[in-house]
């Protein structure tokens, strides 16, 4: 195949030319910027040597000086010892290279090649240029001791050749003796010539590789582009082919290469209700209701042909059931796919709720679990004094709809597209003024390791577009966009929380948390992690708790003062299951004693309200009443401060119980400020309290092991039944062990897995305990969770107990290596909390 004279331009713009322009840049570089730094390095170390030899025979003249101070000899004697010395000193490549010596006057004391000159007046001694060099001596080194000239002179000692030169001279203060010395700019030039000459010689051979090269890649590519062109012209008969095969089948149909449309036969476009020409414009994710890189990457793994069931999206119509067949196929070495689409809106499919909600979840949920890390953009920022035009102007230039005002380098505010249209257009206000008047304030931010749900239920409950984004130092270090997570929330578990913040009644949440079970499981089958599945839980119930206390308070009226509903135990360690009953309380701010009763009242009422309907929605009371409808736990900020100093300085089995609960405590609704405050509390009461943290290691330590002596798991639970094993019980030690290191080092996380994150970062652990504790934890977690979600599938009450016959001979080893492990935290707390006594 021959190629066109375009392919051939195309070659010669493309290398040839390129090429060259660099070869000719680097030839005139070496003329315009190295050859002059060569030239100036090189006068700037001949002036350097110069001065040096300068110097060199000054210190000969001071210590000839320093004998006739020290009396040895003459004045007259000391100059002409130094005379006679200056004279016969001689340097360079033919030490023909000399000094002299003058006085102020001036008048020559010593010059080795003109000695017609010794003992003359020098102050009418001009060079053949006309310059004074001798007065210019004199003037140098009466305004700064020492110095430069430059003057023309003999050659050496030549005195038929007169050449330019470049002296150094240095008074001798003590005689008004000026010695001096040169060199001759012609030895430069000289230098500066032979270098050019290396350079030229350099830049040649340069030339010649490069155009070597040139000339081999011009051939290569060439016999590239005629590959090319032939591998082209095949794909494209290929292409014809299946386009062919395409527009003849009776069912819409597909092509897709290089992840875009090229082809859809007129069945398809029918069924879509579009041209060709609007269906090549899109994409695969916007035509059906699943993500083409998840089935691409299915379909290169099975390397089979996969056929899922999914709608088509139609605009401004009802979507279209449809099932599509997805098939891989090569035109060449190019991947494509064959995608068949078959209409089945009409067809009768039954299908379980758990089977749609499971399909629902793991069309999102791989994205929606991500760190928000992954999503976060750099921010634009400018002055709290910055104008509004100005800033206008920088939200236009950095092609941004944010931007984040800052005072003292730290970030007090937000501006928006949307605030400039509503506070300055709309209001008319003026926009020489500063950002000031139209910024948001505070800024609301989160941490980096956040997942991207949790970003969305708080742009939904701030009602704000933007989050600032931290790192683990605290430092801001981004921007979270509202909209670049908005495709991700269809489906996922924000939807569902969406929904309970606007139910109006109970009957309608219940509807909601029937889908806890269905989405738990649906979450399980899609492999994700437990820390994962639990934020899940916490984020559904928090948000199921939050309505609840907002209906309960729209019936009794605005609350008497400011209070807090707070979660205790594993709700406030956000690791519920599926089993986990009610652990609530309310701390309401410090009131005076006539208003106290009153106040208590209105909470107690309140508390029952949300615990009544919690137990409705299948949150069971709990059975040691640590609820919010509990008098015992519904107490003002002083009230709890008070319970737990009591708690820290006692050391019965039921405050150490009770205080294993209560010190794993979070706000779920209103002024997280008092638990803020309560917490403070808390680690200043246990500081330096040994006793405490050793009667909070006691049940840790006490902890019976489910492996009898003959290495059989045994029945720990309270059951008649002697084949089930409490997981709960193996969890607890482990939950109890992070807990007592993270209340010794002041941890404020809650959760268990960002507690034991935070010990290993602290270094109060190690890599090889953190990664056993992590892993023991997500496997007991994770096994809770499909025994709890299996019962509740089967309409039974979900409860810790597995039956220990139906465990796998892997899970059992793995669990009595668990329960083995155990003994190593017993080790260590006995170590580090017993002995300290």
């Amino acid at each position: 195949m021959h190629l066109t004279p375009k392919d051939i331009r195309r070659f010669l713009s493309g290398i040839v030319f390129p090429s060259i322009l660099a070869v000719t840049l680097f030839i005139i570089s070496i003329y315009i910027f190295i050859i002059p730094v060569f030239e100036n390095n090189i006068m700037d170390k001949k002036r350097e040597m110069i001065s040096e030899l300068v110097n060199t025979a000054w210190s000969l003249i001071e210590d000839y000086d320093q004998d006739y101070k020290d009396s040895l000899i003459s004045l007259e004697e000391a100059q002409q010892l130094a005379i006679h010395k200056i004279e016969k000193m001689r340097y360079g490549n033919e030490s023909k290279d000399y000094f002299w010596i003058t006085d102020l006057f001036p008048r020559m004391i010593m010059h080795p090649y003109r000695k017609e000159l010794n003992g003359t007046e020098l102050t009418n001694y001009f060079d053949q240029e006309g310059k004074a060099l001798f007065v210019v001596a004199v003037d140098t080194v009466k305004n700064n001791n020492e110095g430069f000239i430059d003057y023309v002179w003999q050659w050496k000692d030549d005195s038929s050749r007169i050449v330019p030169k470049l002296s150094f001279v240095k008074i001798y203060p003590d005689w008004d003796w000026i010695i001096g010395t040169g060199i001759y700019l012609e030895d430069v030039k000289e230098e500066i010539s032979a270098l050019e000459k290396r350079l030229f010689k350099i830049a040649f051979i340069v030339i010649g590789i490069v155009s070597i090269i040139i000339l081999f890649i011009v051939k290569q590519s060439l016999d590239i582009e005629r590959k090319r062109r032939d591998i082209e012209n095949k794909l494209k008969a290929s292409r014809r082919k299946y386009q062919s095969l395409v527009e003849a089948s009776v069912d819409g149909t597909l092509l897709v290469i290089d992840d875009q449309i090229v082809f859809s036969n007129a069945k398809f476009n029918n069924m879509l209700g579009s041209s060709a020409s609007y269906v090549l414009s899109l994409n695969f994710d916007s035509i059906f209701d699943v993500r083409w890189n998840d089935v691409k990457s299915k379909i290169k793994k099975s390397k089979q042909s996969e056929s899922i069931d999914t709608q088509l999206k139609i605009l401004n119509k009802p979507h279209k059931d449809v099932v599509i067949t997805i098939s891989m196929v090569y035109f060449g070495k190019q991947e494509g796919f064959i995608i068949i689409v078959k209409d089945i809106t009409n067809v009768k499919l039954v299908e379980k709720e758990t089977e749609q909600l499971s399909n629902e979840i793991q069309t999102s949920l791989l994205l929606m679990n991500q760190s928000i890390k992954y999503f976060v953009k750099d921010l634009v920022k400018c002055d709290i004094d910055t104008s509004i035009y100005d800033v206008a102007l920088i939200m236009t230039k950095k092609n941004q709809n944010v931007v984040f005002i800052t005072q003292n380098n730290s970030i007090i505010g937000i501006v928006t597209d949307s605030d400039l249209r509503s506070r300055v257009i709309a209001k008319n206000i003026s926009s020489s003024g500063t950002i000031a008047q139209i910024m948001t304030a505070p800024v609301i931010n989160v941490q980096d390791n956040i997942l991207l749900y949790e970003a969305v239920l708080i742009f939904n409950k701030q009602n704000i577009t933007h989050l600032a984004v931290k790192n683990n130092k605290s430092e801001i270090i981004g921007v979270l966009s509202n909209n670049d997570v908005h495709a991700m929330q269809r489906n996922s578990i924000s939807y569902l929380v969406r929904e309970v913040e606007i139910a109006v009644s109970v009957e309608y949440i219940q509807e909601i948390t029937n889908k806890l079970p269905i989405l738990i499981n649906a979450l399980i089958d899609s492999g994700a992690r437990t820390q994962n599945i639990t934020r899940i839980i916490t984020s559904l119930t928090d948000a199921i708790t939050d309505r609840l206390i907002t209906l309960a308070i729209e019936s009794l009226g605005p609350p008497p003062c400011k209070f807090a509903f707070i979660a205790v135990g594993s709700e406030g360690r956000m690791e519920q299951t599926l089993a986990t009953d009610q652990d609530n309380a309310i701390i309401f701010e410090n009131v005076d004693k006539e208003n106290h009763l009153v106040y208590k009242r209105y909470f107690l009422e309140l508390g029952n309200k949300v615990t009544k309907a919690l137990d409705q929605l299948g949150f069971k009371y709990c059975m040691g009443e640590v609820m919010a409808n509990n008098p015992k736990w519904v107490l003002s900020l002083d009230e709890w401060k008070n319970q737990y100093k009591t708690w820290i300085n006692n050391s019965d089995p039921k405050s150490i119980l009770e205080a294993g609960i209560f010190f794993d405590f979070r706000c779920i609704y209103c002024e997280k400020e008092l638990t803020d405050d309560l917490q403070d509390f808390i680690f200043q009461a246990i500081e330096n309290k040994a006793v405490f943290f050793h009667h909070m290691a006691i049940p840790i330590l006490k902890y019976k092991s489910a492996v009898n002596l003959f290495g059989n798991i045994v029945s720990n639970s309270k059951k008649d039944d002697q084949n089930t094993l409490d997981i709960k019980k193996i969890i607890l030690p482990i939950t109890s062990f992070i807990r007592l290191y993270s209340l010794k080092n002041n941890i404020t996380e809650t959760n268990s897995l960002l507690r034991l994150e935070k010990l290993y970062s602290l270094n109060q652990i190690n890599k090889n305990l953190y990664n056993e504790i992590n892993v023991s934890y997500n496997y007991l977690m994770l096994l809770r969770f499909k025994s709890q979600t299996n019962e509740l599938l089967k309409k039974r009450n979900p409860d810790n107990l597995i039956d220990i016959e139906e465990l796998t001979d892997i899970e059992k080893t793995t669990i009595k290596k668990i329960i083995s492990d155990i003994s190593n935290l017993q080790a260590q707390l006995n170590f580090d909390f017993k002995g300290n006594l």
